[in-house]
């Protein structure tokens, strides 16, 4: 066995060098998968109007079209997790990227808005099961101490596809049609798909080579096995501490970001749609340098879960505060590093990846993955329509071009509900479980242990307590 990080205690051998090198490259597979789906929860941001006079669809029409990507995702938290458990992250990546492209292409044929929005939903349902599934590769291929570092990069990865899916597909569209494009990325996504079942390989035992990590099942649970360990995982106080920090943080970002990031700059502070959109695009860059760093951090130089979650949630929360509870509007050269640092804040979801797994069953990643993920949406949905609700109660009836205009008092009143959530995020990361890095699940006495390949070192396990420093 070999030292892991400081304070880490000891962890598992280091892979041989077959394993270092094929791992790379079938992890490469579904990232560019993941970078497709990013691109197309963004996409239609870019083609509301094209869609507009295409269908003859109203704003509402149209938001519906969009709001699709997050009900998928939360319907099939659970169900994504489950196939990957059991059917294995090789099929379901390729089942998720075959969704996604039929998706796209009846989007582009769409002989009506119907269609459309049938094509929309196939693409959510593929697009929902992608991380999570390449997450569970990842568990298989990477020991746990790399596991927050690849969750860090799967979000930069994400980042750049959100980037991709803005200013590039805007040119791309320019030049062939909305019809036109929809169709080229959808033929991209089929490209991907042929990809993951001949790249892709669920375990290193499918290649004939020795697992990463010696702890692992030697197999992949039954379907029926991995449906009645779901209750175990939402049982588990330890996965909810872990899972409502990340709601908290994800869900007020995006509010910001994904919502009203925009609307406020160009009210509050007069600045055009391409000065607020720049803004706006600096929280993307934050979550691109964020990810990575704080998972690499966490794995390889401190070892350590709760501390840089504490720190990073720490820095969201008071980039909240500076939005919210001043009288006044900070200064417009503040702008720039708060957008930053809340986008560097919500890298903190990737230490809530690692942790969710290393508190739960080891067989089941997938499923703990897809647990992690229901109320994250959930709660993403809910942050969008209450701090629309709070918007609308302070509106003091300006409009411009037909559009409501919400004072600053009125934008600050739902930051606060924001900076609520983000100080709760903090509060829940306080009271997550150290576990340095490693699984510290136990099953109830008397219950069967996971199987573990023949030859190969006991499981560690610490019983179940209080967290630790």
């Amino acid at each position: 066995m070999t030292a892991g990080p400081a304070g880490a205690g000891v962890g598992p051998p280091a892979p041989d060098g077959r394993a270092r090198r094929a791992r790379w490259a079938i992890i490469a597979v579904p990232g560019v998968l993941y970078f497709l789906s990013y691109f197309h929860r963004i996409a239609p941001v870019v083609v509301a109007g094209d869609l507009m006079r295409a269908f003859n669809a109203s704003a509402s029409a149209v938001g519906n079209l969009s709001a699709i990507y997050p009900y998928c995702f939360a319907a099939m938290a659970l169900p994504g997790g489950s196939l990957a458990d059991s059917l294995g992250p090789r099929r379901t990546l390729t089942l998720g990227a075959l969704g996604m492209s039929l998706g796209s292409i009846l989007f582009a044929l769409a002989p009506s808005f119907g269609w459309a929005f049938t094509g929309r939903l196939l693409v959510g349902l593929g697009a929902s099961v992608v991380l999570l599934a390449w997450l569970r590769l990842a568990a298989e291929w990477f020991r746990p101490n790399e596991f927050a570092t690849i969750s860090g990069l799967s979000q930069s990865v994400g980042s750049v596809g959100g980037l991709v899916g803005t200013t590039p597909l805007a040119l791309l569209v320019e030049e062939a049609g909305w019809r036109g494009s929809f169709l080229a990325i959808g033929a991209a996504t089929l490209a991907v798909a042929v990809l993951c079942l001949v790249m892709v390989r669920d375990r290193p035992a499918d290649l004939g080579l020795p697992p990463v990590t010696p702890d692992r099942p030697a197999a992949a649970p039954s379907l029926r096995a991995v449906l009645a360990g779901i209750p175990s995982v939402g049982r588990n106080p330890r996965t909810w501490v872990a899972v409502l920090t990340s709601t908290g943080v994800y869900s007020a970002f995006l509010a910001f970001f994904g919502l009203w990031g925009v609307g406020y700059l160009t009210q509050v502070y007069g600045l055009t749609r391409v000065t607020a959109a720049n803004l706006v695009a600096l929280g993307a860059l934050g979550l691109l340098v964020s990810a990575p760093l704080v998972g690499w951090l966490s794995d390889r130089v401190l070892g350590r879960r709760r501390l840089p979650l504490l720190v990073i949630t720490g820095l969201y929360a008071a980039a909240w505060a500076l939005l919210a509870l001043p009288g006044a509007p900070i200064p417009a050269g503040w702008l720039g590093p708060v957008c930053f640092a809340l986008g560097v804040g919500s890298g903190a979801v990737v230490v809530v990846f690692a942790l969710v797994r290393e508190v739960n069953d080891p067989r089941y990643v997938g499923v703990a993955l897809g647990f992690h993920n229901l109320p994250v949406f959930l709660g993403f949905a809910l942050m969008q329509w209450l701090t629309g609700a709070v918007l609308d109660a302070r509106w003091d009836g300006l409009t411009a071009a037909g559009a409501r205009v919400y004072s600053a008092a009125a934008y600050r009143s739902a930051f606060l509900l924001c900076l609520a959530v983000a100080v709760g995020s903090f509060a829940c990361a306080w009271l997550v479980t150290e576990t340095r890095c490693r699984n510290v699940w136990a099953p109830p006495r008397g219950a069967e242990r996971p199987a573990r390949p023949a030859g190969g070192p006991p499981p560690t396990r610490r019983p179940p307590g209080p967290p630790t420093d």
